[in-house]
């Protein structure tokens, strides 16, 4: 086994990868307590900061609140997450998706505001927090104020951390081909659960074979007015 590792571009022995990952979480969890005083006063609860696959959602990072349960203590802990694909991006990428991840935190948990409704769309709460966590905001599309950048102000801020570089920028998970979807989740009022039930089964037909149907028509029907052209 060959446990000898060298960094290709110097020639020089180097740490194992395990424990470069180990250092990244390290350095995760040491940054966020620092932009936690820098930015917020020490406001913000403690996480549970995670390294996953992007998957579908194919974003640098996510925050989920009350994701996790501590057993202990009976409390409910919120998550943030960075992407393994995108874990070689430096010191500056990933702390940018950090402070962008601690701008949702601050509203779930100190503002008690929403600022993401649908898990999408990034709306002005969103923005005012991650200015507060000195954030360039900018707006993206359907995503709403979901573009966000270093400033001179968190830079200033990285610069004082005095982050260790090479935890930041040396791993990274090979990206996976998401399988395509087979199938898609639709919507409808809770009103007309009963009514559906009975048309479906007076149609003899599968729950799946009418709901296609009933769109096959819709599309059709649009398609012959010009509107989806």
């Amino acid at each position: 086994m060959n446990n000898q590792y060298r960094d290709k571009t110097t020639g020089r022995y180097t740490t194992s990868p395990a424990t470069r990952s180990q250092q990244l979480y390290t350095e995760l969890y040491r940054a966020f307590d620092f932009f936690n005083e820098y930015f917020a006063e020490n406001k913000l609860p403690k996480v549970v900061i995670t390294v996953q696959e992007s998957g579908r959602r194919n974003a640098y990072g996510w925050f989920g609140n009350a994701f996790w349960t501590d057993r202990q203590t009976g409390d409910a802990v919120p998550e943030i997450n960075l992407s393994a694909e995108y874990l070689s991006r430096g010191s500056s990428g990933l702390l940018e998706t950090l402070l962008h991840e601690m701008a949702h935190l601050w509203n779930a948990s100190v503002a008690d505001v929403r600022d993401c409704p649908d898990g999408r769309y990034h709306n002005k709460k969103f923005k005012s927090a991650a200015e507060q966590f000195g954030l360039e905001v900018k707006r993206d599309g359907s995503r709403g104020w979901a573009y966000t950048r270093l400033t001179d102000e968190s830079r200033k801020a990285i610069e004082e951390l005095k982050p260790l570089e090479d935890a930041f920028k040396t791993l990274r998970r090979k990206s996976i081909q998401a399988k395509p979807e087979r199938y898609m989740s639709l919507i409808i009022d809770a009103e007309l659960k009963d009514t559906l039930k009975t048309a479906i089964t007076k149609s003899s037909m599968s729950q799946r074979e009418f709901v296609e149907t009933a769109i096959e028509s819709a599309i059709e029907y649009w398609s012959n007015r010009g509107d989806l052209s």
